[in-house]
């Protein structure tokens, strides 16, 4: 179906109701005579639990019970939990495996009484050997973390597989790549780390579980899978599908972590244990302790070129830090596709990419804005420059020689019919050169000024991504009062305008004024399926069912309710490119890395609302730069150290760079909106253009994030054995057959 009328932009669904502090979220929630739930954490990373004391617990005036394991197993069995790979407890059953992992909890009348009462409970121990380091997890004599891994539901290894391999991964031909890797005229072997990391969004994650007629539960709460939720919550606690309704609230704020089961599925045996309303609401110290932080990752990358400068082939071998349980990653392979599509940007004879997720016992990892994008793009266009310097070309041409463009092939064997890279790669260089480079004094165009004395550098950096055809999902529209039209949604809104874009499609579809059109988000109970937010599978998803839908909606008459359950779409995929110019300043003195200015292009197509597609593009930006220079939870000794948002270091608006975005226009999407993915794009190239600048400006290569002061001081100044401060280009021209390391100091990669 066509639009009947233009498309109005206009104000958010939910802008004034947040403005205002009218909306209700998860926390905002009560339910009369629910219990508070606090849950007793482990204090070790990998121990046998031998007894549970919570006698003084108990003697607290308003406790009304103190729950293990072993309670839940009686009412519901020992069915484990997870997205996809079914390994992890509700409640640690004899032995624990993170600091942090739920041992007990405690229900009581309010939540003070309940997390003074959790305080009391006395855990007893019996100390294993942690498993701390995703290298030495693979080694086969490592302890282990789990005795049998491949015999859990879902599990993706197998008992010839290392003894704590969670998750493995391959993807092109590894004969082939090592052969053109032989015959070419520079190549690099480097090895890059990264840390682990936090979502940073500001809400909590809470839940409020009911008992329902009939045995079945009510889950209100920070759901962004709805469906999936009820799924995995029915299959754990042995109920039908239709015993469990999930209702989601509002999100304040996800970048992929409310897609966890664990807790949800938690509270909602809690409550059918008890037999009443159960109010789990976590505090933010074990939201970033106890749920799904980010991947730390060691990639190594081998990478060559012609003498041109012309690349040739590409070897990826990552290996991540998955955490104690794999329950909280949702695709099937378990692993992470931002590695997996690591190769996609270029024209390559050949490329060969494995990435392994490791057990640890250390806080279960999961899904953070494209995941593992960040990491491989982080190693790969770090190596790129260092290619470049080795074949004595700029890092500008070497990318412009191999990069994309339309009726290419790329290494994963897909031809595409548009493949703008270039045009990206230059409209982010065009917008970086518009205004003078930084200058001795004074400010220079859009970008912060540069403090005088301060050696300066820019790097560039380059990441192509598919926006998948639609996906599965069901709508509901019936009338209103006074003539309106109510559109219901199976998902919440995360923040990002979604729900908004539905009003207005389906405006313009019908022939309406938006305000006609009231957006009403709703449980499982009414509407059959959706996958969940996430993927950047929402706009293109959401476009094609509201057509759809309000084509049926005409069809019918208008009179009464109409659902529609679409299914997924077959059209092929629209790749989209984004360039990043970033400019930076480096204080000799103390090491500090001041990032002037950040440029953006972006390869979009329809742009449906101006200032949401905006915000998505910039607030990546600064995603990209925290993650760069900022950001690490600073794991050690197992434990989770950067406990609040003092220690775990988001960017502020002091901290944040100047932004300029290009948008390359007039690009073939998806869909009949024929739109681009954009949410999870600008945050991915921006460390390695930053690492690239710092390189640049001070003569040296930092091969780990995030880079800190202390990092690039001791680097400048000479420390012995610091791991992240090798020169840039540091015997860069080693040619082919070299091995990782060979080089004094370089750190030892995969293996």
């Amino acid at each position: 179906m066509t639009l009947a009328w233009p498309r109005v932009v206009g104000p958010r669904v939910d802008a004034r109701d947040k403005a205002t502090g009218a909306t209700r979220y998860s926390a905002d929630v009560e339910s009369e005579g629910a219990l508070h739930a606090a849950v007793v954490r482990s204090t070790v990373p990998h121990a046998e639990v031998l007894a549970v004391d919570a006698s003084a617990a108990l003697a607290i005036r308003g406790v009304t019970a103190v729950v293990t394991a072993r309670d839940l197993e009686r009412r519901f069995g020992d069915e484990l939990c997870g997205r996809r790979v079914r390994d992890m407890p509700l409640l640690a059953r004899d032995k624990v495996r993170f600091p942090g992992e739920g041992i007990a909890v405690v229900l009581a009348t309010t939540r003070r009484v309940a997390e003074d009462a959790a305080a009391l409970v006395v855990v007893e121990y019996r100390e294993l050997p942690p498993v701390l380091d995703a290298l030495g997890a693979l080694e086969p004599d490592a302890p282990r973390v789990h005795e049998s891994p491949w015999r859990y539901d879902g599990a993706v290894v197998d008992p010839s597989d290392p003894p704590n391999l969670q998750s493995g991964l391959v993807e092109g031909d590894l004969v082939a790549v090592d052969e053109v890797l032989g015959r070419a005229a520079h190549v690099v072997t480097r090895t890059y780390r990264t840390p682990s990391g936090y979502q940073g969004y500001l809400e909590p994650q809470c839940w409020t579980a009911s008992p329902r007629p009939g045995g079945g539960v009510a889950l209100l709460g920070t759901a962004k899978a709805p469906y999936r939720l009820r799924e995995q919550t029915a299959k754990t606690l042995g109920l039908a599908l239709d015993a469990v309704e999930v209702e989601p609230a509002p999100l304040g704020g996800d970048f992929g972590g409310k897609g966890g089961v664990v807790d949800p599925t938690l509270c909602a045996a809690l409550a059918l244990w008890a037999n009443r309303p159960v109010r789990l609401a976590l505090r933010a110290g074990e939201d970033m302790t106890a749920t799904d932080a980010r991947h730390p990752s060691v990639v190594e990358v081998r990478v060559g070129c012609d003498a041109d400068g012309t690349l040739l082939a590409l070897r990826v071998d990552a290996v991540f830090d998955g955490g104690a349980y794999a329950a909280v990653k949702p695709i099937p392979s378990a692993n992470l596709h931002g590695m997996a599509e690591c190769a996609l940007g270029y024209r390559l004879e050949a490329f060969f990419v494995r990435s392994r997720i490791a057990y640890t016992t250390t806080v279960p990892k999961g899904h953070m804005r494209a995941p593992g994008a960040p990491q491989a793009v982080f190693a790969i266009e770090s190596a790129l420059d260092e290619l470049a310097s080795a074949a004595g070309v700029s890092p500008v041409v070497l990318r412009r020689r191999s990069v994309l463009a339309g009726g290419d092939r790329d290494a994963y064997g897909h031809v595409w019919d548009e493949a703008r890279g270039t045009e990206t790669l230059d409209a982010a260089l065009a917008a970086g050169d518009a205004a003078p480079r930084p200058k001795d004094r004074g400010r220079s165009g859009w970008r912060r000024p540069a403090p005088s004395g301060w050696r300066r550098g820019r790097g560039v950096a380059l990441y192509a991504r598919p926006t998948a055809p639609p996906a599965t999902t069901s709508l509901r529209l019936a009338p209103g009062d006074d003539g309106r039209l109510v559109v219901e949604l199976p998902f919440p809104e995360t923040g990002t305008g979604s729900h908004s874009v539905v009003r207005e499609e389906l405006a313009a579809s019908l022939g309406v004024d938006p305000e006609r059109v009231e957006v009403r988000q709703v449980s499982t109970a009414s509407l059959p399926y959706d996958p969940g937010v996430g993927a950047s599978r929402v706009t293109v998803g959401l476009t094609a069912a509201v057509r759809q839908l309000a084509g049926r909606w005409s069809e019918s008459g208008g009179t009464e309710a109409v659902t529609i359950e679409t299914g997924s779409g077959t059209e092929p995929p629209a790749l989209s490119f984004c360039a990043q110019v970033a400019d930076v300043a480096v204080d000799p003195e103390t090491g500090q890395v001041l990032v002037l200015g950040v440029v953006t292009a972006a390869d979009v197509a329809s742009v449906l609302r101006p200032r949401s597609h905006r915000m998505q593009i910039d607030g990546g930006a600064v995603m990209g730069y925290g993650f760069a220079c900022l950001e690490d939870l600073l794991e050690g000794d197992g434990q989770v150290w950067a406990t609040n948002l003092a220690e775990f270091r988001l960017p502020t608006a002091q901290d944040v760079p100047s932004l300029r975005t290009v948008l390359v226009e007039g690009g073939r999407g998806v869909g009949p909106a024929n739109v681009k993915a954009v949410g999870e794009l600008s945050n991915v190239p921006t460390a390695a253009a930053i690492a690239n600048a710092v390189a640049e400006a001070t003569g040296r290569r930092f091969r780990q994030l995030p880079l800190t002061a202390e990092r690039v001081f001791w680097a400048l100044h000479g420390e012995a054995g610091e791991e992240a401060g090798e020169e840039a280009g540091e015997e860069a021209g080693e040619e082919a057959g070299e091995e990782a390391g060979e080089e004094a100091g370089e750190e030892e990669g995969p293996a």
